[in-house]
């Protein structure tokens, strides 16, 4: 049998950035591996510049989320960002010298961000035994967490609290359980989002429990904070069964 730590995640407003390019920064409409661990590390009190500290960290956890919502709701966020123009010549070690060394050189360049709305989701972790710190010692963390924590953007607080548990069994039956553990929302307008998707985002390779319809290759595998490196990891999508069905 095997143990998980799960909570919920919710709040008005999600935004799990995937990659970068051009104006437009997208959203994926789950939480991302490097998003679920810079989560949990938060909790705990590890800082972005620990750099060894958040590699030992981020080896040694899975995760499988299940989005608990009916309808998907997208928004876009219009921004105007001050940048200065590509120049080869010049380095910008912060952003402060970005605006002030060549002032003459800054211009503005237009940015949209996509966020999810009314996002839900049950969140299920599994350690490794190698793991620098227990479920239980995460669980603890999640109930009082050491720094903030938000869910993909800092304008995005959560907006109930997490409801920790640990919880033993296969990843279907915890998965199954959590429906019926974790407090939704009581909103009358936001409750129809609990009774929804089953489908189910895991990347624990030895996970058989859940039959896997489709593999992704997801580029969100924290390798360097400092370099902002990130690799790819396989994650698997499954249909969560019906329990006595």
């Amino acid at each position: 049998m095997t143990q998980y730590l799960v909570f919920q995640l919710y709040a008005p407003l999600a935004s799990w950035g995937l990659e970068a390019t051009g104006e437009m920064r997208h959203s994926s409409a789950v939480p991302g591996r490097s998003a679920l661990l810079g989560l949990l590390a938060a909790a705990v009190g590890i800082r972005r510049d620990e750099e060894q500290r958040l590699n030992a960290f981020n080896q040694h956890y899975y995760f499988a989320v299940c989005p608990r919502f009916s309808q998907q709701t997208r928004l876009r966020d219009y921004h105007t960002v001050s940048m200065p123009r590509e120049n080869r010549k010049r380095f910008y070690a912060t952003r402060r010298d970005e605006l002030l060394l060549a002032p003459q050189e800054v211009g503005t360049v237009v940015t949209l961000r996509e966020y999810y709305g009314d996002a839900y989701y049950h969140v299920a972790v599994r350690a490794t035994p190698q793991a620098p710190l227990s479920l239980q010692a995460l669980q603890t963390a999640l109930q009082k967490p050491h720094f903030p924590l938000y869910m993909g953007r800092k304008a995005c607080p959560l907006s109930l609290p997490l409801f920790p548990y640990l919880a033993t069994g296969s990843l279907a039956h915890v998965m199954a359980q959590a429906g019926q553990r974790l407090p939704a929302p009581k909103d009358d307008a936001i409750a129809p989002i609990v009774e929804a998707s089953a489908e189910c985002y895991w990347d624990d390779p030895d996970e058989t429990s859940i039959p896997a319809h489709e593999q992704r290759m997801c580029s969100d595998n924290p390798l360097s904070r400092k370099r902002w490196q990130f690799g790819e990891r396989v994650c698997y999508v499954g249909t969560l069964p019906v329990e006595g069905g």
